[in-house]
C-alpha cells in the first residue's frame, strides 16, 4: 500500500497457522502466464510486465524485502472493480532482507547500467566485490550483452540500435551462457550471498517477461528509475552535501526523471 502498486498480498490467519502450516486468506486470480485468459480480459500483456516488473523492483530498491521465488504459480493477476491488472502474491516461503548497505549498493549499479555510464558501472561492481569481471555482471543482470551498455553510452540512450526477435534472443542469451559458463560459476563464487537469490528472483521474472513478451528495454527503465529514486534519496540525505552538492544532485535527478518520463510517454505505457 505504501508503494502505490497494484498488489495483493493474502492476509495470514495466525490463529490457524503453526510452524509447518500457513493459513491465509483465499484470493481469485490467474496465473501470470495464462495468456488465453489475459487476451480473454482484454487486458494488455505490456500493462502485466510493467506491473510485475514495478512490483519487484519496489521490493528490491524500496523496502529491501524480497520474495525470491516468483515463478507463475505465485504470481496472480486479476482485474480491479475499474478494469485494471493487479497481482496477487504466493508462497512467501523464500524471502531475502537485503541490508541497506548492499540495497545502495545495487540501486548505484542499476542507475548505472539505465544511464550506460561505465565508470560509475566499474566502480558500483567493485564495492559488490567485483572488479575486472564487471562487463559479465552487467550482462548476467541486464541478459544483454556488455556491447549494447557500450553501444548506449555512446548515443545516451536507453534503448539499442539492434533489434532482434525474442526467439534470436534466446538463442543468443544461450549462447553466452555456454561460451562464459567458467567466468559465471567464478563470479557467483565472488559476488555476495545476497546477490544469488537476487539473480534466482531475476531469472523467474524472465520467464514471465518472455511470455508476456516484454521489452528489455522497459525492464530496464522500471529497475533504473527505483534505482535512481533511492540513490538520489541517500545521497540527498547524507549529512556531508553541501548545498552546492545537493543542488547539483537535484539538477540530475530531474533531468534522469525527465528522460525517463520522455521514454515511457513515447512508449506509451505511462502510469
Amino acid at each position: 500500500s505504501e508503494s502505490g502498486i497494484a498488489c495483493v498480498v493474502p492476509k495470514i490467519h495466525w490463529d490457524f497457522s503453526t510452524p509447518r502450516v500457513l493459513c491465509m486468506d483465499f484470493e481469485e486470480g490467474f496465473s501470470i502466464t495464462d495468456i488465453e485468459q489475459i487476451e480473454k480480459s482484454n487486458v494488455k500483456k505490456s500493462d502485466l510486465s510493467t506491473l510485475v516488473s514495478k512490483v519487484f523492483q519496489a521490493q528490491i530498491f524500496q523496502s529491501g524485502f524480497i520474495h525470491c521465488d516468483p515463478h507463475p504459480a505465485n504470481v496472480f493477476w486479476r482485474k480491479t472493480e475499474k478494469g485494471k491488472p493487479e497481482l496477487v502474491l504466493f508462497d512467501h516461503g523464500l524471502y531475502k532482507q537485503i541490508d541497506n548497505n548492499f540495497r545502495l549498493n545495487y540501486a548505484n549499479l542499476w542507475r548505472s547500467l539505465l544511464v550506460a555510464d561505465i565508470e560509475k558501472i566499474k566502480e558500483s561492481c567493485h564495492f559488490l566485490g567485483i572488479d575486472d569481471m564487471y562487463p559479465l555482471l552487467s550482462a548476467m543482470l541486464l541478459s544483454r550483452p556488455f556491447d549494447e551498455i557500450i553501444e548506449r553510452s555512446k548515443t545516451n540512450s536507453f534503448r539499442t540500435k539492434t533489434r532482434i526477435d525474442s526467439k534470436s534472443d534466446a538463442v543468443m542469451i544461450r549462447g553466452y551462457a555456454q561460451q562464459y559458463l567458467k567466468e559465471i560459476v567464478k563470479l557467483l563464487d565472488k559476488v555476495p550471498r545476497q546477490m544469488l537469490l537476487i539473480f534466482k528472483m531475476n531469472d523467474c521474472l524472465r520467464h514471465i517477461g518472455h511470455t508476456l513478451g516484454s521489452n528489455n528495454t522497459n525492464e530496464l527503465v522500471v529497475a533504473g528509475k527505483y534505482a535512481a529514486k533511492e540513490v538520489y534519496k541517500s545521497s540527498l540525505s547524507s549529512k556531508e552535501s553541501t548545498i552546492i552538492e545537493k543542488l547539483k544532485l537535484w539538477c540530475s535527478f530531474i533531468m534522469l526523471m525527465s528522460r525517463i518520463k520522455c521514454y515511457e510517454l513515447r512508449s506509451g505505457w505511462i502510469r
